[in-house]
């Protein structure tokens, strides 16, 4: 009976095929349940399967001496310089990007970090706890990006409110947000951070405002830890 049943039902698909001049693969494709079965499924489009796994951005030479200098460089506000303060803002946010950028501010602030706070503020830690401060501090060097390219007219003004509020977030809710309450270096720095001047169109009192915040932030890194490690510690559970 059940096989009747079946003969009767491809019978039907056949006649319904050849009188729409279609193909009979296709009819019994379309079939729920019985198509995937009877007729093989597409596997992945050619193109695709070119395309790959999309490359992490690669991290530019950069010179930490320039970002960070008491008396900086004639260069030290161009267009370019503050491009590359924005790509390793960006790259140094992943695992392996923050590997690449703690060893390079490592190699330029040397052994101790209390000695060249800095750039020593990005160089590597052991300390998973410190890893997530270092985090706030790269987070606080992409925000001082954002006004200086905005200065310049290469950035909108979104591209600053885009960067303090993950500098709101950070303050308000990760490891920064754990480190007491009143005032401490951590608050003054949030505080600093997320100065509003530019918003009355006064961008180099935001920016003084904003590398005020690094510097609070790079001396509490320092004086947290004043080694320099060979190795990051990775964004598992800080301590308390």
């Amino acid at each position: 009976m059940n096989k009747a049943l079946w003969g009767l039902l491809l019978l039907s698909l056949l006649g319904t095929a050849r009188c729409a001049n279609a193909d009979f693969a296709a009819a019994i494709g379309g079939m729920p349940f019985v198509g995937p079965m009877v007729v093989p499924q597409p596997t992945t489009p050619a193109y695709l399967e070119a395309i790959g796994t999309p490359a992490p951005a690669a991290l530019p030479e950069v010179d930490f001496a320039v970002w960070f200098a008491e008396d900086p460089a004639p260069n030290a506000a161009a267009s370019e310089t503050w491009q590359q303060m924005d790509l390793v803002a960006v790259a140094g946010a992943t695992e392996s990007g923050w590997a690449e950028v703690c060893k390079k501010a490592g190699a330029a602030a040397g052994a101790d970090r209390a000695a060249a706070p800095l750039p020593g503020a990005l160089a590597c830690s052991s300390d998973a706890t410190v890893t997530q401060m270092q985090r706030f501090a790269l987070e606080l060097l992409g925000l001082r990006a954002a006004v200086g390219l905005w200065m310049r007219g290469d950035r909108p003004i979104a591209a600053i409110q885009a960067r303090q509020g993950q500098v709101r977030i950070t303050c308000s809710a990760h490891v920064i947000a754990r480190q007491g309450p009143g005032e401490n270096p951590w608050t003054q720095a949030c505080a600093l951070a997320l100065d509003g001047s530019y918003l009355a169109g006064d961008g180099p009192a935001t920016l003084d405002a904003v590398i005020a915040a690094y510097v609070a932030a790079a001396g509490e890194i320092a004086r947290l830890d004043p080694e320099v490690d060979a190795e990051p510690g990775y964004f598992g559970a800080a301590a308390p």
